[in-house]
C-alpha cells in the first residue's frame, strides 16, 4: 500500500496493490479502473469483487505476480531499496494481524509470503547493484578511496576492493587524494605495520574515476564520476549506487559481498581480521554483532587479539590538555545544527579522574558531544546539552549515541550517585 509508484511494461502503477489487483484481469477496463484508483484500498476493492471475472489461472501465477511487484517498486524507489539492504541477512515479517498467508498474522503462525518475497528482493537488489558497480568499472581506471583522515578499516577497504576490482576487469587503483592526506593517529602504526602497499597519491580528480569506502558521501567530488560506494555507515543518498550495511567494518562487508565472486588470499583474510578488531575496539565494541562473529571466524585467521590491543590500541594521553585530547578524534557532524564530536579513550582511573573536569570545560557548549568509552568496565559515558547520560554498555559508534539521544533507548541521566532511567 505504500505510496512508491512504478513503471512496468509501459503502465504506471501508483502502488504494487494496483499492480497485483489490476494483473487479476485480462478485461482492459477492469484492469484502467484499478490501475486508475484513486487509493490501494480502492484498487483491492475493485480487484476482490468477484462478480469481475479473473483469469482462470491466477491463484498459481499470484506469488510471482506479487514478487514482480514488489521487486520493480525497490528498483525504481531507491530510497526504500536503501532502507531494504539496511537489513543485513534478517529475516523479515509482514506483521499485518489479520493476513495469514502474505503475513505472520495475530499470532505469528502466517505463511509470511511476503517478508519471505521481501527477503529475495533484498538479495536481488543487492546484486544488481553490486553489479552495476563493477559493470561501470570494468575496462576503466578507477581511483579507490577511503574517507578523509583515513583509518585502517578504510585503508585496508581500499586496498582490498582495489584487488577484488582489478580480478574481475577493472584497472583499479589503491589510492588516496593528496600526499598531505594523513592517516588516522589511533591506527597508523597498524597501517604502516600491515599494509606494504603503498596507495597512489591522486592531485588532480578532473575526469577521473572513483569507488568510495567506508563513506558514501561525495567530499568534494563530482557525482557523475563517482561510480559507487560500499559502506557501514548511514546512508547520505549522495551516491546513487551505494551498498551500506552495518558490519563490524567496511572491509567485512566487502568480504561478504565477493566472496563468491572472488577468492581471498591469506593475507587479504588477515588484513580483513585486522580492520575488524581496529573498528570494533579489538572485539569490545557492541558493533561487533553475532554475525559478525561468525563472518569473522569465517576467515579462518588466528590472531592473538590481547595482544594486538596491547600493541595497537591507543587510549587518550591523559597528560595531554583537554583542548588537545578533545581533537584526537574529533568529527563534526550536520543535524539540525552543526555538532563537534569528540571520542575519549580510557580506562577506569582515567574516567573517575577526569571525565568531570571535561565536562566543565565543555558546560557552556551546546553542541559538542563528547563520548567517554571506558574499555575496563566496557561501558560508555556521555555529556551533551548540559545532561550526563550512562549507557550502560561499550558502544563507540556515533550514529549510535545519536539514535538512543534521539530515542532515550538504554540511556541513564546520572548525577554523582543518583541514577534515574530516562
Amino acid at each position: 500500500y505504500s505510496n512508491h509508484g512504478f513503471t512496468k511494461n509501459g503502465v504506471f502503477y501508483k502502488t504494487v496493490e494496483h499492480y497485483y489487483q489490476s494483473e487479476k484481469f485480462s478485461d482492459p477496463e477492469i484492469k484502467n479502473k484499478i490501475i486508475n484508483a484513486d487509493t490501494p484500498k480502492e484498487a483491492s476493492n475493485i480487484g476482490r469483487d468477484r462478480s469481475n471475472i479473473r483469469i482462470p489461472n491466477f491463484k498459481d501465477v499470484k506469488n510471482q505476480v506479487m514478487f514482480y511487484g514488489i521487486l520493480e517498486k525497490f528498483r525504481q524507489n531507491r530510497d526504500i531499496a536503501y532502507k531494504l539492504i539496511e537489513t543485513r541477512n534478517r529475516l523479515i515479517a509482514e506483521a499485518t494481524i489479520d493476513e495469514y498467508y502474505w503475513g505472520i498474522g495475530k499470532d505469528k503462525s502466517g505463511k509470511n509470503v511476503i517478508g519471505d518475497i521481501l527477503v529475495k528482493v533484498r538479495e536481488r537488489i543487492k546484486e544488481e547493484i553490486l553489479d552495476s558497480i563493477i559493470s561501470k568499472c570494468k575496462s576503466k581506471e578507477v581511483f579507490v578511496l577511503g574517507h578523509k583522515n583515513p583509518d585502517a578499516d578504510s585503508i585496508i577497504s581500499s586496498y582490498i576492493l582495489s584487488n577484488v576490482l582489478k580480478r574481475l576487469g577493472a584497472n583499479a587503483q589503491f589510492a588516496v587524494l593528496s600526499e598531505d592526506y594523513d592517516y588516522c593517529k589511533s591506527d597508523i602504526k597498524l597501517i604502516t605495520d600491515y599494509v606494504k602497499v603503498k596507495p597512489v597519491v591522486v592531485d588532480d580528480i578532473d575526469n577521473k574515476l572513483f569507488v568510495l569506502v567506508d563513506h558514501n558521501n561525495l567530499e568534494g567530488l563530482s557525482k557523475k564520476n563517482v561510480l559507487g560506494a560500499i559502506d557501514h555507515h548511514i546512508i547520505t543518498g549522495e551516491v546513487y549506487d551505494t551498498l551500506e550495511i552495518e558490519y563490524a567494518s567496511t572491509c567485512l562487508l566487502i568480504y561478504d559481498l565477493f566472496k563468491d565472486k572472488y577468492e581471498f588470499g591469506d593475507n587479504e583474510k588477515e588484513l580483513i581480521a585486522l580492520s575488524v578488531l581496529a573498528d570494533t575496539d579489538y572485539l569490545c565494541s557492541s558493533r561487533f554483532t553475532t554475525e559478525d562473529k561468525k563472518l569473522f571466524d569465517e576467515l579462518n585467521f588466528k590472531l592473538d587479539v590481547t595482544e594486538l590491543q596491547k600493541k595497537y590500541f591507543l587510549v587518550n594521553d591523559m597528560s595531554l590538555s583537554i583542548e588537545d585530547n578533545l581533537k584526537v578524534n574529533y568529527k563534526e557532524y550536520d543535524k539540525s545544527t552543526k555538532i563537534y564530536r569528540s571520542i575519549i579513550y580510557t580506562y577506569t582511573d582515567e574516567y573517575k579522574d577526569n571525565f568531570d573536569k571535561y565536562v566543565e570545560y565543555l558546560k557552556d557548549t551546546d553542541n559538542w558531544l563528547l563520548i567517554w568509552c571506558d574499555f575496563e568496565e566496557k561501558n560508555t559515558y556521555v555529556y551533551f546539552k548540559g545532561e550526563r547520560y550512562e549507557v550502560g554498555k561499550l558502544v563507540t559508534s556515533t550514529n549510535l549515541i545519536f539514535k538512543y539521544l534521539e530515542e532515550g533507548y538504554n540511556l541513564y541521566i546520572f548525577h554523582y550517585h543518583l541514577v534515574q532511567i530516562l
